[in-house]
């Protein structure tokens, strides 16, 4: 298998995400340097759980991607003669992942990071993908665990800090989603899959694209107000600069006539919105 499909199958630019959101928790706690060697298995435990989730999904989904432009080239990498052997890697990695985070860190990191698989799997693919346009929205919980077990891999509990960082994944989603959806709205209504833009229409879209990403920059700049919050200030510098910028692409759309390229320009900024994000609060603990 080559790279391209690896990364098509397991899905590397998430497991990425969920990777470096657990790291900005970890780093977040200002206890990090005196078990800084549980950096290695929550990254492991971490990128397998990952990885296992979105093979999981593949498979699930076997059926309808196959029938969508998107995802088409997934059938000649996943099909009916090989998903059986996919599935045992997966079981495989979702085991290993539960025992190392369980043994070599703690049993709360581990549920954690369990819990981040199951809500993707289960909760997001399995459930709600087929039945519902809020299905990315409740969904969207599967990255914010990987917020609670960063911080948990060092202080075994849950803050207020974590608990911002997850929220922050949460609805950032949505307005990331949504905003890639759109420019696959004739995919999303052959395959039946109810996404919010097939469902409403672009139009309408804007306008919950829109409201979820004043909620996300009205959520990012609550640290501005509370120091119980530990982010640091270059997170604040950045996110009060990041936003300005997010508000204003978000807006362009509408002065566009809804065109489906400022939409995409959307879902890349916000790639880089959250990554950078991410990053600076991983500095606030390291001197």
């Amino acid at each position: 298998m080559n790279l391209k499909n690896f990364s098509k199958i397991f899905k590397i630019e998430i497991t990425f995400l969920v990777d470096l959101v657990a790291v900005a928790a970890f780093f977040s706690d200002p206890y990090f340097s005196s078990k800084i060697l549980y950096l290695a298995p929550l990254l492991i435990s971490g990128t397998m759980a990952s990885m296992s989730a979105a093979l999981f999904n593949n498979i699930y989904d076997m059926d309808i991607d196959s029938g969508m432009r998107r995802t088409s080239s997934r059938k000649e990498i996943l099909n009916s003669g090989n998903y059986r052997a996919y599935f045992l890697s997966g079981i495989l990695m979702l085991g290993g992942a539960g025992a190392i985070s369980f043994f070599l860190i703690n049993p709360l990191t581990s549920l954690f990071i369990i819990l981040g698989f199951a809500s993707y799997v289960f909760l997001y693919t399995m459930f709600l993908k087929r039945r519902t346009v809020w299905n990315i929205v409740i969904g969207g919980v599967a990255g914010s665990f990987p917020a609670l077990a960063g911080w948990a891999a060092i202080s075994n509990n849950v803050s207020l800090t974590s608990l911002f960082i997850a929220g922050l994944v949460f609805l950032w989603t949505p307005t990331h989603f949504w905003s890639l959806a759109v420019n696959n709205v004739e995919d999303y209504r052959m395959a039946s899959l109810p996404m919010l833009p097939a469902k409403i229409g672009i139009r309408e879209s804007f306008s919950w694209i829109f409201t979820n990403t004043i909620a996300l920059i009205v959520y990012s700049l609550i640290p501005l107000f509370t120091s119980a919050i530990h982010v640091g200030i270059y997170y604040i510098i950045l996110a009060v600069l990041m936003d300005g910028i997010l508000l204003y692409l978000v807006l362009i759309p509408k002065l566009s006539n809804f065109s489906i390229k400022e939409f995409r320009k959307v879902f890349h900024y916000s790639n880089f919105y959250l990554m950078f994000l991410l990053i600076s609060i991983s500095f606030v603990s390291i001197r």
